[in-house]
């Protein structure tokens, strides 16, 4: 099958993969250690991208971005591209473990918690037996500069891992995970909330909430300290960048 040519939404490169081609891309630059930043792009971090030149520089440079919300899989298909592109970072990081299990690969987890973390490795070693995670780190709050310091790279490099898992928030976890794949020329994967889901210190969206395309309004409700700014702000910044974008293709 032909590989689906990229797409720009929002002037951010998207990369069209069903989830499981998405996972067998991972693998193979896993097994093949060069060192492949993998991101999970959704309509925050595009309107980001739009408020901040670096961050759209990062996104539009090495490694690959996956449609990681409806609404951009959605725009991709609009725009005439290929349909089942929505990679749920969550979905992601669950069938790579899976997966990987057959090769052997060593999975480390940088961010969140202590707590998090080791409630992290004690799911995974539940479900999913045999999956090595060679390491965890949980860092301070701090920078994307400092979370990237000698310290923490000697550490992770120590572990000897073939996937780097980064779970910091948008959009610091990008730039970590983008310099833990240059420096150590390991696959890493910038997951988000993945690691509180699969560890159960946050619920996910019911599938049928999936399904209805309304999981940004279910961890709104449940975190609306936290994400209000995103779902409120962020949406209408999004459907300006969408309107405009609309205007450019018909002109």
């Amino acid at each position: 099958m032909p590989v689906p040519a990229a797409v720009s939404i929002g002037g951010v490169t998207i990369h069209p993969a069903t989830l499981d081609d998405a996972v067998d891309d991972a693998l193979i630059h896993t097994f093949a250690h060069d060192g492949t930043c993998l991101r999970f792009t959704n309509t925050w971090c595009i309107v980001l991208a739009d408020r901040d030149p670096s961050y759209k520089e990062l996104l539009n440079g090495s490694g690959e971005n996956y449609a990681d919300g409806r609404p951009v899989a959605d725009a991709i298909a609009r725009r005439g591209g290929a349909r089942n592109t929505h990679v749920r970072g969550t979905n992601f990081f669950e069938r790579t473990l899976d997966l990987g299990r057959a090769g052997h690969v060593r999975h480390y987890f940088y961010g969140a918690d202590d707590a998090t973390l080791s409630r992290l490795a004690h799911e995974v070693g539940r479900r999913f037996p045999g999956a090595i995670v060679a390491g965890r780190l949980a860092p301070p709050i701090a920078s994307a500069e400092d979370l990237c310091a000698a310290e923490y790279l000697d550490r992770i490099a120590a572990a000897q891992p073939d996937i780097v898992w980064v779970g910091l928030g948008t959009p610091k976890q990008d730039f970590v995970a983008t310099r833990i794949a240059r420096d150590l020329g390991v696959t890493t994967a910038a997951v988000g909330a993945a690691f509180d889901f699969v560890a159960g210190t946050k619920a996910p969206a019911p599938a049928w909430v999936q399904r209805a395309k309304l999981e940004w309004l279910f961890r709104f409700a449940t975190e609306p300290k936290r994400l209000w700014h995103r779902y409120t702000v962020g949406i209408v910044e999004w459907e300006r960048l969408m309107w405009r974008e609309r205007r450019r293709v018909a002109a």
